[in-house]
């Protein structure tokens, strides 16, 4: 995990060097901060116990957890309003399972925080002079930093230890308002496979940011 995370690191500032060597006038660096709602879906919970009568998985409810983001981005202009925008986030995610243990209502929580790098488009929709309003989307890079799981806490299987996942992968899309050197902007998250080691569970995630331009070549 760590050398696939400086392999990408060093991918998005080699990018950003090169853009400001190459192409005055069409770079931005900045940070950002933002909230951040995730949400699993559990589709398996049930299979994982088969044979172990004490556990009913029926009628699962995920519920969603908040937590915060921070971190960095670039933007490089490819052609006319199109931008090439890659980021490094660290983020706060997680979410709440409710079942149904021995007839008793049971709810697990999950947080993990993940070193994210969305590589996005970044298009730019509506010129108002004033503000620019934009669309942006692309995948995502997420690498596991550390987590609370407590699912083996209420299991008595001694092989059963259901963690995140190292790497997952999801797409992001959404759009915003970029005012000045401020830019903010409203994004979902969808999982593109599971996010962690023994359950089919897909984390998605809502995220709200504020963002502020430091350079601007």
């Amino acid at each position: 995990m760590k050398k696939q995370f400086i392999l990408v690191t060093l991918l998005f500032l080699g990018a950003a060097v090169s853009s400001t060597t190459q192409a005055q006038g069409n770079f931005a660096l900045g940070i950002k901060a933002g909230y951040n709602s995730s949400k699993f879906r559990t589709d398996n919970a049930k299979d994982i116990i088969s044979g172990n009568e004490s556990y009913s998985f029926q009628d699962i409810k995920d519920e969603a957890k908040g937590g915060l983001m921070l971190g960095a981005f670039a933007r490089i202009k490819l052609v006319n309003n199109l931008s090439f925008q890659p980021e490094l986030l660290y983020v706060k995610k997680g979410g709440e399972t409710q079942f149904t243990v021995d007839g008793e209502e049971t709810s697990i929580s999950t947080t993990y925080h993940t070193w994210d790098i969305p590589l996005l488009a970044h298009l730019k929709l509506i010129d108002l002079k004033l503000l620019n309003i934009y669309g942006i989307g692309g995948p995502v890079a997420s690498f596991t930093a550390s987590e609370d799981n407590k699912w083996k806490d209420i299991t008595d299987i001694s092989n059963f230890s259901d963690n995140m996942k190292t790497a997952q992968w999801s797409f992001q899309a959404g759009g915003g308002v970029e005012v000045g050197s401020f830019n903010f902007d409203v994004r979902y998250s969808w999982g593109l496979g599971d996010s962690s080691t023994k359950l089919e569970r897909v984390n998605n995630n809502l995220t709200l940011s504020i963002a502020y331009k430091i350079f601007d070549f």
